[in-house]
Protein backbone atom coordinates (compact mmCIF):
# COMPACT_ATOMS: atom_id res chain seq x y z
CA UNK A 1 0.00 0.00 0.00
CA UNK A 2 1.79 3.31 -1.02
CA UNK A 3 2.40 6.14 1.06
CA UNK A 4 0.37 9.43 1.18
CA UNK A 5 2.00 11.76 -1.74
CA UNK A 6 1.38 14.94 0.40
CA UNK A 7 2.64 15.61 3.60
CA UNK A 8 1.40 18.98 5.67
CA UNK A 9 4.43 21.14 7.38
CA UNK A 10 3.56 23.26 10.21
CA UNK A 11 5.59 26.44 11.49
CA UNK A 12 3.96 27.89 14.90
CA UNK A 13 5.23 31.16 15.38
CA UNK A 14 4.39 31.97 18.89
CA UNK A 15 5.40 35.81 18.86
CA UNK A 16 2.66 36.50 16.09
CA UNK A 17 0.09 34.08 17.69
CA UNK A 18 0.08 31.92 14.70
CA UNK A 19 0.25 28.79 12.41
CA UNK A 20 1.90 28.27 9.11
CA UNK A 21 0.43 25.26 7.45
CA UNK A 22 2.12 24.11 3.76
CA UNK A 23 0.59 20.97 2.07
CA UNK A 24 3.20 20.15 -0.35
CA UNK A 25 4.28 16.98 -1.82
CA UNK A 26 6.82 14.54 -0.13
CA UNK A 27 9.16 15.48 -2.31
CA UNK A 28 12.65 17.19 -0.77
CA UNK A 29 13.33 19.04 -4.36
CA UNK A 30 9.89 21.05 -4.18
CA UNK A 31 10.45 22.26 -0.30
CA UNK A 32 12.72 25.26 -1.17
CA UNK A 33 10.37 26.30 -3.54
CA UNK A 34 7.59 27.14 -0.74
CA UNK A 35 6.50 30.35 -1.22
CA UNK A 36 3.52 32.49 0.95
CA UNK A 37 1.09 31.37 -1.53
CA UNK A 38 1.30 27.99 -0.73
CA UNK A 39 0.93 29.01 2.80
CA UNK A 40 -2.39 28.72 5.09
CA UNK A 41 -1.63 31.07 7.96
CA UNK A 42 -3.90 31.09 10.98
CA UNK A 43 -4.29 32.77 14.39
CA UNK A 44 -3.98 30.77 17.33
CA UNK A 45 -7.36 31.60 18.02
CA UNK A 46 -8.79 30.19 14.83
CA UNK A 47 -6.55 27.25 15.16
CA UNK A 48 -8.68 26.81 18.36
CA UNK A 49 -12.30 27.22 17.08
CA UNK A 50 -11.22 25.08 13.89
CA UNK A 51 -10.23 22.19 16.61
CA UNK A 52 -13.20 22.87 18.81
CA UNK A 53 -15.39 22.91 15.61
CA UNK A 54 -14.65 19.98 14.44
CA UNK A 55 -13.90 17.66 17.68
CA UNK A 56 -17.62 18.85 18.39
CA UNK A 57 -18.83 17.68 15.08
CA UNK A 58 -16.38 14.38 14.73
CA UNK A 59 -19.79 11.94 15.59
CA UNK A 60 -20.98 12.57 12.11
CA UNK A 61 -17.54 12.60 10.40
CA UNK A 62 -16.76 9.45 11.90
CA UNK A 63 -19.72 7.98 10.84
CA UNK A 64 -20.12 9.02 7.76
CA UNK A 65 -16.08 8.01 6.98
CA UNK A 66 -16.66 4.83 8.50
CA UNK A 67 -19.47 4.17 5.67
CA UNK A 68 -17.05 4.98 3.25
CA UNK A 69 -14.67 2.26 4.81
CA UNK A 70 -16.69 -0.07 4.87
CA UNK A 71 -17.61 0.63 0.82
CA UNK A 72 -13.93 0.55 -0.23
CA UNK A 73 -13.97 -3.16 -0.79
CA UNK A 74 -17.76 -3.28 -2.01
CA UNK A 75 -19.53 -2.28 -5.27
CA UNK A 76 -18.20 0.52 -7.27
CA UNK A 77 -21.23 2.26 -7.61
CA UNK A 78 -21.91 2.13 -3.53
CA UNK A 79 -18.52 3.31 -3.15
CA UNK A 80 -18.48 6.40 -5.57
CA UNK A 81 -22.17 7.70 -3.65
CA UNK A 82 -20.75 8.17 -0.37
CA UNK A 83 -17.13 9.52 -1.75
CA UNK A 84 -19.69 11.84 -3.29
CA UNK A 85 -21.25 12.69 -0.05
CA UNK A 86 -17.95 12.78 1.57
CA UNK A 87 -16.70 15.47 -0.95
CA UNK A 88 -19.79 17.84 -0.68
CA UNK A 89 -18.49 17.56 3.03
CA UNK A 90 -15.35 18.47 2.94
CA UNK A 91 -15.68 21.18 -0.43
CA UNK A 92 -18.36 22.81 1.40
CA UNK A 93 -15.97 23.01 4.73
CA UNK A 94 -13.95 26.18 5.71
CA UNK A 95 -12.47 24.24 8.90
CA UNK A 96 -9.39 24.10 8.01
CA UNK A 97 -9.01 20.30 9.94
CA UNK A 98 -11.97 19.00 8.26
CA UNK A 99 -9.99 19.99 4.75
CA UNK A 100 -6.99 18.46 5.62
CA UNK A 101 -8.54 15.38 7.12
CA UNK A 102 -10.86 14.94 4.13
CA UNK A 103 -8.37 15.38 1.42
CA UNK A 104 -5.53 12.95 3.25
CA UNK A 105 -8.29 10.41 3.67
CA UNK A 106 -10.24 10.79 0.26
CA UNK A 107 -6.30 10.55 -1.21
CA UNK A 108 -5.79 7.12 0.67
CA UNK A 109 -9.43 5.85 -0.46
CA UNK A 110 -9.15 6.40 -4.07
CA UNK A 111 -5.32 4.47 -3.68
CA UNK A 112 -7.22 1.98 -1.35
CA UNK A 113 -9.92 1.21 -4.37
CA UNK A 114 -7.57 1.43 -7.28
CA UNK A 115 -5.67 -1.79 -5.36
CA UNK A 116 -8.64 -3.27 -4.68
CA UNK A 117 -10.13 -3.18 -7.99
CA UNK A 118 -7.26 -4.39 -9.39
CA UNK A 119 -6.95 -7.45 -7.02
CA UNK A 120 -10.73 -8.19 -7.46
CA UNK A 121 -9.88 -9.21 -11.15
CA UNK A 122 -7.58 -11.69 -9.79
CA UNK A 123 -9.43 -12.53 -6.80
CA UNK A 124 -6.38 -11.20 -4.55
CA UNK A 125 -8.22 -11.48 -1.13
CA UNK A 126 -4.58 -10.88 0.40
CA UNK A 127 -4.57 -7.31 -1.29
CA UNK A 128 -8.30 -6.62 -0.60
CA UNK A 129 -7.40 -7.36 3.24
CA UNK A 130 -4.03 -5.98 3.26
CA UNK A 131 -6.25 -2.46 1.77
CA UNK A 132 -8.73 -2.45 4.05
CA UNK A 133 -6.77 -2.78 7.02
CA UNK A 134 -4.66 -0.31 6.01
CA UNK A 135 -7.56 2.72 6.05
CA UNK A 136 -8.96 1.32 9.09
CA UNK A 137 -5.36 2.08 10.62
CA UNK A 138 -5.01 5.64 8.88
CA UNK A 139 -8.41 6.49 10.16
CA UNK A 140 -8.45 4.94 13.51
CA UNK A 141 -5.11 6.30 14.04
CA UNK A 142 -7.53 10.05 13.85
CA UNK A 143 -10.16 8.75 15.95
CA UNK A 144 -8.10 7.89 18.65
CA UNK A 145 -6.21 11.26 18.95
CA UNK A 146 -9.98 13.21 18.31
CA UNK A 147 -11.38 10.88 21.52
CA UNK A 148 -8.68 11.78 23.57
CA UNK A 149 -9.44 15.17 25.47
CA UNK A 150 -5.75 15.14 27.23
CA UNK A 151 -4.89 15.72 23.58
CA UNK A 152 -6.59 18.84 23.93
CA UNK A 153 -5.67 19.78 27.36
CA UNK A 154 -3.76 23.36 26.12
CA UNK A 155 -3.99 25.04 30.14
CA UNK A 156 -2.82 21.92 30.99
CA UNK A 157 -5.44 20.86 33.94
CA UNK A 158 -5.31 17.17 33.82
CA UNK A 159 -2.89 13.98 34.81
CA UNK A 160 0.61 13.94 33.81
CA UNK A 161 1.57 11.98 31.27
CA UNK A 162 5.75 11.57 29.91
CA UNK A 163 6.17 9.45 26.35
CA UNK A 164 7.81 10.10 23.02
CA UNK A 165 5.77 11.01 20.17
CA UNK A 166 8.08 10.77 16.71
CA UNK A 167 8.02 13.15 14.31
CA UNK A 168 10.53 15.00 11.79
CA UNK A 169 11.55 18.59 10.17
CA UNK A 170 12.13 20.07 7.09
CA UNK A 171 14.87 22.22 7.03
CA UNK A 172 15.56 25.37 4.37
CA UNK A 173 17.90 27.47 4.18
CA UNK A 174 20.25 29.22 2.03
CA UNK A 175 19.82 32.32 -0.31
CA UNK A 176 18.84 35.03 3.20
CA UNK A 177 16.33 31.96 4.10
CA UNK A 178 15.72 29.80 6.96
CA UNK A 179 12.88 28.21 7.77
CA UNK A 180 11.81 24.81 9.76
CA UNK A 181 9.07 23.05 9.49
CA UNK A 182 7.83 20.40 11.43
CA UNK A 183 6.24 17.60 9.54
CA UNK A 184 2.79 16.61 10.36
CA UNK A 185 1.93 13.00 10.97
CA UNK A 186 -1.21 11.98 9.58
CA UNK A 187 -3.54 12.12 12.55
CA UNK A 188 -1.69 15.79 13.80
CA UNK A 189 -1.06 14.39 17.07
CA UNK A 190 2.40 16.01 17.51
CA UNK A 191 0.88 19.25 16.02
CA UNK A 192 -1.66 19.66 18.52
CA UNK A 193 1.04 18.91 21.38
CA UNK A 194 3.29 21.88 19.73
CA UNK A 195 0.46 23.80 19.33
CA UNK A 196 -0.48 23.17 23.34
CA UNK A 197 3.11 24.08 24.56
CA UNK A 198 2.88 27.06 22.49
CA UNK A 199 -0.24 28.08 24.33
CA UNK A 200 0.97 27.20 27.82
CA UNK A 201 4.21 28.66 27.30
CA UNK A 202 2.43 32.10 26.47
CA UNK A 203 -0.13 31.81 29.36
CA UNK A 204 -3.23 31.42 27.27
CA UNK A 205 -6.48 30.82 28.43
CA UNK A 206 -9.53 29.92 26.61
CA UNK A 207 -11.91 32.84 26.84
CA UNK A 208 -15.34 34.53 25.51
CA UNK A 209 -15.56 37.44 23.79
CA UNK A 210 -18.12 39.77 25.32
CA UNK A 211 -18.84 41.42 22.29
CA UNK A 212 -19.00 38.64 19.40
CA UNK A 213 -19.65 35.61 21.76
CA UNK A 214 -16.27 34.02 19.94
CA UNK A 215 -14.15 32.01 21.92
CA UNK A 216 -10.46 32.87 21.95
CA UNK A 217 -6.78 32.29 23.68
CA UNK A 218 -5.97 35.24 26.01
CA UNK A 219 -4.52 36.44 29.52
CA UNK A 220 -6.65 35.36 32.36
CA UNK A 221 -10.01 36.33 32.73
CA UNK A 222 -9.57 38.30 29.18
CA UNK A 223 -13.09 39.70 28.25
CA UNK A 224 -12.42 40.48 24.06
CA UNK A 225 -10.89 38.89 21.19
CA UNK A 226 -8.40 40.63 18.75
CA UNK A 227 -11.52 41.11 16.33
CA UNK A 228 -11.42 44.69 14.73
CA UNK A 229 -14.48 46.18 15.95
CA UNK A 230 -14.41 44.21 19.34
CA UNK A 231 -11.24 45.42 20.08
CA UNK A 232 -12.27 49.52 19.20
CA UNK A 233 -15.61 48.89 21.39
CA UNK A 234 -13.27 47.61 24.02
CA UNK A 235 -11.18 50.14 23.71
CA UNK A 236 -13.37 52.85 23.70
CA UNK A 237 -15.46 51.42 27.00
CA UNK A 238 -11.82 51.03 28.74
CA UNK A 239 -11.02 54.92 27.47
CA UNK A 240 -14.83 56.02 29.03
CA UNK A 241 -14.40 53.80 32.06
CA UNK A 242 -11.03 55.78 33.06
CA UNK A 243 -12.44 59.20 31.97
CA UNK A 244 -15.74 58.26 34.61
CA UNK A 245 -12.75 56.90 37.50
CA UNK A 246 -11.22 60.57 36.93
CA UNK A 247 -14.29 62.50 37.07
CA UNK A 248 -15.59 60.70 39.88
CA UNK A 249 -12.81 60.80 41.90
CA UNK A 250 -12.71 64.70 41.17
CA UNK A 251 -16.42 64.66 42.20
CA UNK A 252 -15.20 62.84 45.14
CA UNK A 253 -13.24 65.50 46.89
CA UNK A 254 -16.03 67.50 47.16
CA UNK A 255 -18.04 65.44 48.80
CA UNK A 256 -15.22 64.85 51.45
CA UNK A 257 -14.36 68.11 52.17
CA UNK A 258 -18.52 68.90 53.16
CA UNK A 259 -17.79 65.87 54.62
CA UNK A 260 -15.15 66.62 56.46
CA UNK A 261 -15.96 70.30 57.14
CA UNK A 262 -20.34 69.58 58.95
CA UNK A 263 -17.91 66.88 60.85
CA UNK A 264 -15.50 69.90 62.26
CA UNK A 265 -18.48 72.07 62.80
CA UNK A 266 -20.15 69.13 65.07
CA UNK A 267 -17.44 68.74 67.09
CA UNK A 268 -16.89 72.37 67.92
CA UNK A 269 -20.48 72.58 69.02
CA UNK A 270 -21.00 73.40 72.84
CA UNK A 271 -22.33 70.94 75.62
CA UNK A 272 -25.56 72.46 75.15
CA UNK A 273 -26.15 71.28 72.22
CA UNK A 274 -23.90 68.30 72.43
CA UNK A 275 -26.06 67.18 75.64
CA UNK A 276 -29.40 67.49 74.26
CA UNK A 277 -30.04 64.52 72.17
CA UNK A 278 -33.03 65.90 70.17
CA UNK A 279 -30.22 69.01 69.24
CA UNK A 280 -28.08 66.17 67.89
CA UNK A 281 -30.13 64.35 66.02
CA UNK A 282 -31.41 67.27 64.11
CA UNK A 283 -27.78 68.10 63.67
CA UNK A 284 -27.62 64.69 62.04
CA UNK A 285 -30.37 64.67 59.59
CA UNK A 286 -29.62 68.02 58.39
CA UNK A 287 -26.13 66.75 57.54
CA UNK A 288 -28.01 64.03 55.50
CA UNK A 289 -29.86 67.18 53.98
CA UNK A 290 -26.74 69.12 52.94
CA UNK A 291 -25.25 65.92 51.47
CA UNK A 292 -27.99 65.10 49.44
CA UNK A 293 -27.93 68.99 48.08
CA UNK A 294 -24.27 68.75 47.11
CA UNK A 295 -24.95 64.98 45.57
CA UNK A 296 -27.83 66.13 43.44
CA UNK A 297 -25.26 69.08 42.09
CA UNK A 298 -22.18 66.89 41.64
CA UNK A 299 -24.63 64.55 39.48
CA UNK A 300 -25.61 66.96 37.68
CA UNK A 301 -21.82 67.78 36.67
CA UNK A 302 -21.48 64.53 35.62
CA UNK A 303 -24.64 64.17 33.51
CA UNK A 304 -22.96 66.54 31.60
CA UNK A 305 -19.68 65.60 31.90
CA UNK A 306 -18.31 68.88 33.33
CA UNK A 307 -15.39 69.34 34.86
CA UNK A 308 -15.72 71.07 38.65
CA UNK A 309 -15.03 75.17 37.53
CA UNK A 310 -16.18 78.63 39.36
CA UNK A 311 -19.65 78.01 39.37
CA UNK A 312 -18.82 74.77 41.22
CA UNK A 313 -16.57 76.03 43.51
CA UNK A 314 -19.28 79.44 44.36
CA UNK A 315 -21.84 76.31 44.99
CA UNK A 316 -19.51 74.82 47.40
CA UNK A 317 -18.69 77.98 49.31
CA UNK A 318 -22.10 78.47 49.50
CA UNK A 319 -23.28 75.35 51.18
CA UNK A 320 -20.79 76.02 54.19
CA UNK A 321 -22.25 79.15 54.18
CA UNK A 322 -25.78 77.20 54.96
CA UNK A 323 -24.09 74.59 57.16
CA UNK A 324 -22.81 77.66 59.38
CA UNK A 325 -25.80 79.74 59.72
CA UNK A 326 -27.51 76.03 60.70
CA UNK A 327 -24.99 75.94 63.66
CA UNK A 328 -25.54 79.50 64.86
CA UNK A 329 -28.84 78.75 64.82
CA UNK A 330 -28.67 75.73 66.69
CA UNK A 331 -26.59 76.94 69.05
CA UNK A 332 -29.32 79.84 69.53
CA UNK A 333 -31.92 77.13 70.31
CA UNK A 334 -30.06 75.63 72.94
CA UNK A 335 -29.75 78.71 74.68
Amino acid sequence: MAENKKILLYRIDKQAKNVIFVVIEDDERLWGNISEDMQTVLSFDEVFRDITEFRNGFLDYEQLTDELIGATNGRGEVFRTILARFDDNRLNSFNFFTRYYSDTLREIFLSARQEIDKAGAFFNTRVLKKSTEYVNEVFNNIREVMRDDWNFDFNSESDMKAFRVKYDKVIIRGNDRNDIYTVADTALVNFFYDFSFAIHSRMLYICSCKYCSKVFLGMKNAVCCDGEVCQATYQREVKNAKRRERDNSTYKVYRTRLSNYIGQQKTKLPAEVLDDPALVKKFDEQRKVFTAILTKKLSEYEMEHRLPDKELDAFYEKMKQDVMSFVYALKAEAE
